[in-house]
This record gives C-alpha cells, structure tokens and sequence, in this order.
C-alpha cells in the first residue's frame, strides 16, 4: 500500500501496520481497521474460519457508515454477533474492502490486529468454538 487513506468513520489519515504482506490500515483516532476481502479471506480461512461469504449477518440499509476511503462510494453495513454482543463491519460493494469499526485500540501491529479480527469473526459468525485463553 502506498496512497493514503482516510479514516471511513472519522477522516483521520490512516496508518499502515507493519506485517507480513496483508493489506491492513488503522486509524489512530478511532482505531477502526481497514482491510481488503482477499486479505481478510486468506486470514479467515486459515484459522479455520468460514469465509467472509458464509459469515451470514445482514444488510443494514438504514445506517450510515461514510464513504469508502478508496473508491468513495458509500460503504454497506453488515450486521451479526448475537443479542448480548451485537457486531458489525462495513463494506464497499466496488472494491470490496471491509472496515471494522474502533473495537480494535489495542492493535498496534499486524500481529495483534490478525487475532483480533479472528476474535470478532468468531463472534460475528456466531460461533461458540472459542480457543482456550
């Protein structure tokens, strides 16, 4: 990645973690993450998580969620987890980015950013496997 990026929610330039060759941006002001489908597919996968296209949740057409920061489109709402912990991400239906709204302060590099996306998505998908902390 080289171009900068705005922040979708609060448009704050957004930083890249250092890592592998995954595609992951952070902004320092919300700490939201923006990642690419590929990249976010590759990583689900591999932790033996379904894709992002059998995650299931739904289309919220009522919310608004900012602009894609790449394609400037408006992004789509995407909502699951379950009653006690109601989750989201947005998404853009041009590039296919996601962006994962400011559960994720403590993510200061691709490493602790990866566990946490895998975190959420086993949540979000509801599933009740979790890994022994």
């Amino acid at each position: 990645m080289n171009s900068a990026m705005d922040c979708p929610s609060c448009n704050v330039e957004m930083t890249d973690l250092a890592g592998d060759e995954q595609t992951l941006r952070k902004c320092g002001e919300c700490g939201g993450l923006w990642t690419d489908a590929a990249d976010l597919n590759r990583l689900l996968l591999h932790n033996n998580l379904p894709g992002l296209e059998s995650q299931g949740g739904k289309v919220d057409t009522q919310a608004l969620t900012g602009q894609c920061p790449d394609c400037k489109v408006d992004l789509v709402r995407v909502d699951g987890g379950d009653r006690q912990h109601p989750l989201h991400y947005d998404t853009c239906e041009s590039c296919g980015g996601i962006f994962l709204e400011s559960e994720f302060q403590d993510a200061t590099n691709v490493d602790v950013a990866t566990k946490e996306i895998i975190d959420f998505f086993r949540h979000f998908s509801g599933k009740r496997k979790q890994a022994a902390l």
